[in-house]
């Protein structure tokens, strides 16, 4: 069994988690980390945590999770998936915040894209978009206004395989 836990201010790291899940012939639990019921994660085989990225940095609650449930995860072939916009990035945001001692347990990772949903956003975050796409652009002129994504279908289907794969192995 499989538990893919996230955390969504936005709904794009829920939105990989259910892609994940298509792509696994819905077979996982999807839970958010806001609703988080440790009997579902004691019972599952594997765990696979979605984490946004915000301002530049990992989701502070999904970090502290991280941190705080090692026993668990450990035992659970545990793999992260990062949403961001600058998804290729996705190491240094994962480097930033865990150790070497963190990180070996970590059966696989990908950055797997992200998403804007402007109608979505509160005056600042709309603020801090304006200057961070002036000073390093990552949002084509010619978007759609309203949502703005660059999710990486290829690395979401590679990574969903790769979760079969180990998931098999942690049944066996």
């Amino acid at each position: 069994m499989i538990t893919i836990l996230y955390t969504s201010k936005h709904g794009a790291t829920a939105k990989i988690a259910r892609v994940i899940n298509t792509y696994l012939d819905h077979t996982c639990t999807l839970m958010n980390l806001d609703e988080l019921d440790m009997a579902v994660l004691e019972k599952t085989d594997t765990i696979v945590l979605g984490v946004p990225v915000y301002y530049g940095a990992l989701d502070p609650k999904m970090v502290d999770f991280i941190k705080k449930n090692q026993g668990l995860l450990i035992k659970k072939h545990y793999s992260i998936y990062i949403t961001a916009l600058f998804h290729t990035e996705f190491m240094s945001y994962i480097t930033k915040e865990f150790d070497y001692s963190i990180l070996k347990n970590v059966t696989t990772m990908a950055g797997l894209g992200g998403a804007i949903y402007y109608p979505d956003l509160n005056i600042q975050e709309k603020m801090v978009l304006a200057v961070m796409n002036k000073n390093r652009p990552v949002i084509p002129k010619e978007h759609h206004v309203n949502i703005f994504e660059n999710f990486d279908n290829h690395e979401i289907e590679l990574f969903s395989q790769k979760i079969k794969r180990i998931d098999n192995y942690a049944c066996k």
